[in-house]
């Protein structure tokens, strides 16, 4: 892959860089779940004033273009990675929350939610128990594909400026400071975009993959 122009070696620091990128990913995505998840569930299983009061919170954050607003919350917060990560999470979780919600919509309509309720057990208990243990397939798959999109957008807010900083490397910044020498030294752009590009469809075909499973086990 070639040196960048101080003569560090791309291939080296698109390796180094990797372990960042997807530490960031995989804590967003669990924010959102855990987020979405407080959001979602109660107000797909309770229904009446807990949905409306939900949902109306999860459409305000929707209300909002998601890169419009990480944007918004790091420049706000400073350039730093916990920023990018506390931004991304505030614009993820609401996706979550509205899949989670479809989810326990489903189940609650279930007989087996019936006779939970017949034996005694209490909204938390059945919630813990039942709604989320047969919402997880579903999350898993769903979760799987949003990882590769949560480092594009990562990568996005690297290359405006917003990453890591200097002299740590990050895939987008890398892309960002390529365009300095770009056609000449094409590869120092070119060969970080393919990367992400290749993790993002990588993730969707595997989150494609294990819903089809899944749906085969159902």
């Amino acid at each position: 892959m070639g040196t960048d122009d101080l003569g560090r070696d791309i291939w080296s620091r698109i390796l180094f860089a990797a372990p960042t990128d997807a530490t960031v990913s995989l804590l967003v995505i669990a924010g959102g779940i855990l987020i979405g998840g407080l959001v979602g569930y109660p107000a797909g299983y309770f229904g009446k004033s807990v949905d409306e009061v939900n949902m109306r919170v999860t459409d305000l954050f929707l209300a909002f273009p998601a890169l419009i607003l990480a944007l918004a919350i790091e420049a706000t917060l400073g350039r730093d990675v916990v920023y990018a990560i506390i931004a991304l999470v505030a614009v993820w979780w609401p996706s979550y929350a509205r899949l989670v919600r479809g989810e326990a919509l489903k189940i609650k309509s279930m007989k087996f939610i019936d006779a939970a309720l017949l034996s005694g057990l209490s909204n938390f208990a059945i919630i813990s128990k039942h709604v989320i243990t047969n919402s997880l397939n579903t999350l898993i798959s769903y979760a799987t594909i949003d990882l590769g999109n949560t480092i594009l957008v990562y990568s996005i807010l690297s290359f405006l400026g917003l990453g890591v900083p200097a002299p740590i490397p990050e895939w987008g910044t890398m892309v960002a400071s390529g365009l300095n020498e770009f056609p000449q030294w094409w590869w120092y752009s070119i060969c970080p975009g393919v990367v992400i590009a290749m993790v993002v469809i990588g993730s969707a075909l595997l989150g494609d993959g294990l819903r089809d499973m899944f749906a085969g086990e159902l």
